[in-house]
């Protein structure tokens, strides 16, 4: 059953993030956070970026999936979405800019978690908590860079309300940033790879999967919006309020590619879903936990992903 969920863009709109909870008649059969990419091409799709295209494909995706799909054919139906919204939108299969996500799905009734890219994930266990954070190498590379930038910025006298709003330790790493999608789903890029979906074939050594067994009690998932899937929503939020106080630029103990801007609440979209294993759920593994509140999606179970997508990409603000 959920016990505590939030969903909050950094800004105005919907965001990047989307909360996907689907239930039957027995209850929650998955639930889980798609996180769609920072838009990085100044592109936009229908008004909408490319990291929310893709968070919804994915999350449609997931939505017509039935029950008892393994995460490999759910990772393989997702990506044969994510590449049909390529073609409809004409985006060439090189495109390092092609809208992406990542995500983290629970399946209750195969008692497991799933996860492709830096979804946080935690599952508790009588007397211990299992961590599974959410992050990548290149980013930790990128976010070392930039801070080191910022700190030389700073120590030459600029003010730090300045670099907030400029931010030129982001210019630094941009291009990085704009292409690091070719180190994406590559065996071949050692260390620096990992895994996205973006409808390209994603390698198993990329998809995460952690077995829940008879001992799981708690299961929290949290976007990297979060500085980790927190044992409580509220500690989530202290945890983020307190670092982005002490060091709104992020470039010391939480080192980012990215900082807080003027006038947003955070420097990203945040998403943070907790369940707990019911009694029923205890008593009968073939059943879900109680049902999700009413106003998550309800959808019939399909073999068969949906077809995402549609229109034509437009240049402007994403």
């Amino acid at each position: 059953m959920i016990t505590e969920q939030a969903h909050v863009p950094k800004g105005a709109g919907q965001g990047e993030d989307r909360l996907v909870v689907i239930s039957d008649e027995h209850g929650i059969r998955c639930a889980g956070i798609v996180d769609g990419a920072t838009d990085k091409s100044g592109r936009a799709y229908a008004g909408q970026s490319g990291g929310a295209v893709a968070a919804e494909c994915v999350a449609e995706t997931l939505r017509h999936l039935s029950p008892g799909t393994d995460p490999a054919a759910a990772v393989t139906a997702i990506t044969n979405g994510l590449a049909r919204l390529r073609r409809r939108w004409g985006i060439a299969d090189d495109d390092p800019l092609a809208p992406s996500a990542v995500a983290a799905v629970l399946l209750p009734r195969q008692r497991l978690i799933w996860r492709v890219g830096d979804v946080h994930v935690a599952i508790s266990r009588p007397g211990r908590r299992e961590h599974h954070r959410g992050d990548k190498r290149i980013d930790r590379v990128l976010a070392e860079a930039r801070a080191a930038y910022l700190h030389c910025l700073l120590a030459e006298g600029h003010q730090a309300a300045d670099l907030a709003r400029e931010d030129p330790g982001r210019a630094l790493v941009l291009p990085v940033l704009q292409r690091q999608s070719l180190l994406a789903n590559r065996f071949e890029a050692g260390p620096l790879g990992f895994g996205v979906l973006d409808g390209r074939r994603v390698p198993d050594r990329f998809i995460e999967v952690f077995p829940l067994g008879e001992d799981a009690l708690e299961v929290t998932m949290a976007s990297d919006g979060y500085l980790s899937a927190a044992e409580r929503l509220a500690q989530a939020e202290q945890e983020l309020a307190a670092s982005l106080r002490v060091d709104p630029l992020r470039i010391g103990a939480h080192p980012s590619t990215k900082g807080l801007a003027p006038g947003a609440t955070s420097f990203d979209d945040r998403t943070y879903l907790r369940l707990r294993r019911s009694a029923d759920d205890a008593a009968a593994p073939s059943r879900g936990g109680c049902r999700p509140p009413s106003d998550h999606h309800r959808r019939e179970d399909a073999h068969e992903a949906v077809d995402c997508g549609g229109g034509e990409a437009a240049s402007g603000s994403a």
